[in-house]
């Protein structure tokens, strides 16, 4: 019998167990409701929903919620607008440099035209630096004339040196000036062997048959050819608007002493021929 009561009694306290849990449900799903619209809402509204269990709790924890509601919609939008203003910065902070670049390109562009209105004047700077490097050249090679050397022969050599060396100082000119003097030193060369055996020609054959006509007639074939040369040059330099001034002026100073070396050995050629020895004039 007591049994029976004691099984009764919890049955029934069971029963009303679970009738108070059923009816408890509704209020936490309505204060969990409130919690989650708090936490849409705003952060402070879905933590107080979430920390009471209590309907109270909840309906407050919902009701601010509520109030926090305006801000929620806004909630989706707020990303895009962020990336957008963060867009919008990072424009603002490169487009500075877009402008300095090209403010750069601008004034790349400026040197250029400044480069270009001094173009004209670029050539006179370089025919200058030229002329300069020419005359320095020239100075040095006459003051490293040896002084064992044969001082005609020495300065005849620096003539030809200048002259083959001012193409570019000389104009329209040069060329031609460079082949002249080419072809003068080339003429030279055969004029001096002609004269070295002149000058080697022993004494007791000259004493009996003269001179050596025919390197003395070398001499005076190349003699001529390099005075008619030598013309055409000065000839040239006189008429050279576009030579340098100053080069000109040196240039028609070496010209006069290849002239002068023309007429040495033309006299000497002619000496040379006249020179009959005692027999000489049986040949």
């Amino acid at each position: 019998m007591g049994m029976t009561v004691i099984r009764t009694i919890s049955v029934l306290f069971i029963l009303g167990f679970l009738v108070l849990s059923a009816a408890s449900i509704p209020a936490m799903a309505t204060s969990g409701n409130g919690g989650s619209s708090g936490s849409d809402g705003a952060g402070s509204g879905g933590s107080g929903g979430s920390g009471d269990g209590g309907g109270n709790a909840g309906d407050q924890s919902g009701s601010s919620g509520s109030g926090a509601g305006p801000s929620g919609p806004e909630g989706p939008q707020a990303q895009p607008l962020h990336e957008e203003q963060e867009k919008k910065q990072q424009e603002t902070v490169e487009q500075p440099g877009v402008q300095i670049q090209q403010h750069d390109r601008d004034q790349d562009q400026g040197r250029t035209g400044v480069d270009e209105t001094v173009e004209p004047t670029s050539p006179d700077i370089v025919r200058q630096r030229d002329r300069d490097v020419f005359l320095q050249q020239v100075n040095q090679r006459e003051q490293g004339l040896s002084h064992d050397q044969d001082r005609e022969q020495a300065h005849v050599d620096l003539a030809l040196f200048a002259l083959s060396s001012a193409g570019n100082l000389t104009g329209t000119a040069g060329h031609e000036l460079v082949r002249l003097a080419a072809e003068i030193n080339t003429s030279r060369e055969y004029a001096l062997r002609a004269e070295q055996q002149v000058r080697t020609r022993s004494s007791f054959v000259r004493m009996l048959i003269g001179g050596d006509r025919e390197a003395a007639g070398q001499m005076i074939q190349y003699a001529d050819q390099n005075q008619q040369r030598i013309q055409a040059m000065a000839q040239m330099l006189m008429n050279c608007s576009d030579c340098d001034p100053q080069v000109r002026v040196m240039l028609e100073e070496q010209v006069q002493v290849l002239a002068r070396e023309q007429n040495r050995l033309l006299t000497l050629g002619q000496k040379e021929q006249a020179d009959k020895g005692l027999f000489g004039w049986l040949f």
